[in-house]
Formats: structure tokens, sequence, C-alpha cells
């Protein structure tokens, strides 16, 4: 079951933060993502094609996609 948000790519039903959980939207999940410095999966998405097989949601991985594009 996909998420509720239309750009969302989590999967994960079972997360607390997927939109599909409660009624914030992406709110939470961006949250988590920032108390842990890092950024959620939606944003990597959109400076790379696939995110497989990442492990490190980074600011600085994050940025490395950025300058390379």
């Amino acid at each position: 079951m996909l998420s509720s948000s239309p750009f969302c790519p989590c999967e994960d039903d079972s997360c607390r933060f997927n939109p599909r959980n409660h009624d914030q939207g992406c709110n939470l999940c961006v949250e988590d993502s920032v108390k842990c410095r890092e950024i959620p999966k939606c944003f990597f998405l959109q400076v790379t094609d696939s995110i497989e097989g990442f492990d490190d949601w980074s600011f600085e991985h994050f940025a490395q996609l950025v300058m390379k594009k």
C-alpha cells in the first residue's frame, strides 16, 4: 500500500511518519528527518533516478548529488 501523498516514495505502512498513518501530511516525516540531520527520501528522488541501495540520507550526501547534477 502506497502513501496517501502522491509524491511520497514510502511503501512502509508500519512507518508512523507515512502520511497514510495520520492527518499531518509530510510534516512528521520532514520533522523527523531534520532532527536526525537527514533529508527525506522524496527530496533525493528529485535529484537522482533511483535511491535503491542508498543508506546515507545525510545533508552532505544530498548536497553531493545536487552538485553532480
